[in-house]
């Protein structure tokens, strides 16, 4: 094997003095979008995401189960739907639940920024208060706008936050936000609806759309206080994670590896890849048809702070893996064939036929005293057999006439 690997390094060093510079990344990315504030890790199973949704209670222990084995996870207001009330707490309770489990997982709480709902105790407090009247977007017949919907047994009133209100803001951001804040079980929050709030509304009137603007912009003002005060509580923001297009087996060569030079150029900021909305397979996964594609590309690009989003079950092989952690930056050595050396592997994507693998130096089960199988031998020679003729393939494209 130490042949190998000599070969290896000598063709990743021709590799790295051949390749051309990147493209700018052309995702016109969202700021801020500040680091987290705890120490990154490449370690596969700590750098995974999951989002839960609805339960009547607490989450049944399979359920549990799944959610402990990832690195980041979030939970749905949705979640314990059956009591009308105290959702600040019941949220805090099933993330101790969690972390009973695993420590170092680490649990994100819902929180609305665009409605008032009545289920979380400190919105009902101002929800129905006479004076807080101006605190809510109202009809023009001076009534609060409403958009309420039966949960269960019980009707969960929405009121939409008027953020242009000073008070509000400030209500927003130090109660109601700081109330996940103040948890200690609690790592951070999942801003829901924090593009807008008209956009998944129905029946308001037709307010005008300097109104609306005006209240959205409010709406930012809010969000961007919160994040600052997450940040000195060392909580963050689910949305502080970026989210670039993935590769997939629907993409031409070419739109896949302009997905991949976007991904390999976002360096130095939070990304979800692929992202709960944006590619995440919603589905066991062993149907996930680009699911191995997906997580060559995701270790060739990553950065620090990255996180892959998971299916709806566990990969064991693929997320608990000892990749070890880079050592070197992706490169392109061919047209459209993405390449990254680790310290335990050597991972490749090549878009021209959407094919890849990630081939382990030595087997991380194997002490270094023993001897390694013969068949694993020839089975990891061969792979670097397929590897360097996929390259080879492609060198020889580049002088084809």
């Amino acid at each position: 094997m130490y042949f190998y690997t000599i070969i290896t390094i000598f063709i990743l060093q021709f590799i790295v003095l051949i390749e051309g510079e990147l493209e700018p990344c052309p995702v016109s990315w969202r700021l801020p979008c500040p680091l987290p504030p705890w120490s990154p890790t490449y370690n596969m199973q700590l750098s995974t995401q999951h989002y839960f949704y609805s339960s009547e209670g607490f989450y049944d222990n399979d359920t549990v189960t799944f959610a402990a084995l990832h690195g980041v996870i979030g939970i749905d207001w949705a979640n314990h739907y059956g009591l009308p009330m105290h959702r600040e707490q019941t949220l805090a309770q099933q993330a101790a639940i969690i972390k009973s489990v695993n420590p170092k997982t680490r649990v994100f709480v819902y929180r609305q920024s665009e409605l008032a709902l009545n289920i979380f105790d400190n919105n009902a407090k101002v929800m129905y208060d006479p004076s807080k009247h101006d605190w809510f977007v109202l009809f023009p017949n001076g009534t609060i706008y409403n958009d309420s919907t039966i949960v269960g047994k019980y009707r969960m009133d929405q009121f939409c936050w008027d953020h242009r209100n000073p008070d509000v803001q400030d209500y927003f951001v130090n109660y109601y936000i700081a109330s996940a804040f103040n948890q200690s079980i609690v790592d951070g929050i999942f801003y829901d609806d924090d593009g807008g709030i008209w956009d998944e509304r129905q029946h308001y009137p037709n307010y005008t759309e300097e109104y609306r603007k005006s209240v959205d912009d409010a709406q930012q003002i809010s969000l961007k206080r919160a994040w600052e005060l997450g940040l000195q509580y060392k909580k963050h923001s689910w949305q502080a994670w970026l989210s670039p297009s993935i590769p997939t087996s629907n993409d031409s060569p070419g739109v896949c590896a302009s997905k991949m030079k976007t991904a390999m150029a976002m360096k130095n900021v939070p990304v979800t890849f692929p992202a709960m909305y944006n590619g995440a397979c919603d589905n066991t996964w062993e149907k996930c048809k680009d699911l191995r594609q997906q997580l060559a590309a995701f270790l060739i690009a990553r950065s620090d702070h990255w996180l892959f989003f998971t299916p709806n079950t566990w990969w064991k092989e693929g997320f608990e893996a000892d990749y070890g952690v880079p050592l070197a930056d992706a490169s392109e050595p061919f047209p459209n064939f993405f390449v990254r050396q680790w310290s335990n592997c050597f991972i490749y994507l090549d878009c021209n036929n959407f094919v890849s693998d990630i081939i382990f130096h030595t087997s991380t089960t194997t002490s270094e005293n023993e001897e390694k199988p013969f068949l694993e031998k020839v089975s990891i020679l061969f792979k670097y057999f397929v590897y360097y003729y996929h390259m080879l393939c492609q060198f020889c494209r580049m002088f084809y006439f």
